[in-house]
């Protein structure tokens, strides 16, 4: 099985800072490789997604506690958000265009 690899390319961060989605160089963010994958099965496909899945889970924050809603719905919100971002990048790959550095950027988005 592949590897999985992925490179923080900014730290991240129990809680995201405040911002909006507009400021995106303060946002948490990891690069997903996916040079290693034949992207034409798939097989590859779901080991992308699974990674950038990954990836996504790393960069929203977490609620510290169970029982803090709002916390929750910042996470679900987060996650649903910065999965519409990485949709774009991944149906240009899944299309034949080669991404920088063949990887996924995956970037917090907050409101």
């Amino acid at each position: 099985m592949k590897t999985l690899v992925l490179f923080a390319s900014a730290a991240l961060l129990c809680a995201a800072p405040a911002a909006n989605a507009q400021d995106r160089t303060d946002m948490p963010s990891v690069r997903v490789s996916y040079g290693d994958l034949d992207l034409d099965r798939p097989n590859g496909r779901a080991v992308l997604e699974q990674r950038v899945s990954n990836a996504i889970e790393r960069v929203c924050p977490r609620p510290s506690l169970p029982n803090q809603l709002a916390d929750h719905k910042i996470y679900r919100e987060c996650k649903a958000a910065t999965w519409t971002g990485v949709r774009t990048q991944l149906a240009q790959i899944y299309n034949g265009v080669q991404l920088s550095d063949s990887a996924v950027r995956v970037v917090a988005s907050l409101k």
